[in-house]
């Protein structure tokens, strides 16, 4: 009988052990877990919604884009010339200088545009209205 009542009372020490064993991991993971909650949230913007004009070519708001792209280095896609126009507005361009802007964008491939369009907004550089509605076309297609 006594050796029965040894093995009963190393069973709920061992129980008791794996209990509180059980109690501190799964602490650990659910402050582990919240953790990178809480710095998600720190990440994402505070609202879903999109204030920017959204021209319906990216999958999300050129915001966020900009802002996970921020720290990028600017790429040139032999586009100098185009440094030309900072500040100018987008509607105003003359016919010659719009077909300077095509000369860039139709010798881009695909995969280049959003990166090249990511590229002249850093420099500061508005692009005519034409050539914005061309791009959104060609990343569309």
């Amino acid at each position: 009988m006594i050796p029965a009542l040894y093995i009963f009372i190393a069973m709920v020490v061992i129980g008791v052990i794996l209990y509180v064993h059980d109690r501190m991991t799964s602490r650990s993971e659910k402050s582990e877990v919240e953790r990178v909650e809480r710095v998600e949230e720190c990440d994402s913007p505070k609202s879903q919604e999109c204030d920017d004009e959204c021209c319906g070519a990216h999958e999300v708001c050129p915001s966020e884009m900009m802002l996970k792209h921020m720290n990028d280095p600017v790429v040139y896609y032999d586009d100098e010339e185009l440094d030309a126009f900072k500040g100018r507005a987008g509607n105003e361009y003359t016919p010659d200088e719009v077909e300077q802007w095509r000369d860039v964008l139709y010798t881009l491939q695909h995969d280049d545009l959003m990166g090249w369009e990511r590229s002249v907004k850093k420099r500061g550089i508005v692009m005519p209205e034409v050539i914005k509605e061309e791009l959104i076309s060609l990343i569309n297609a």
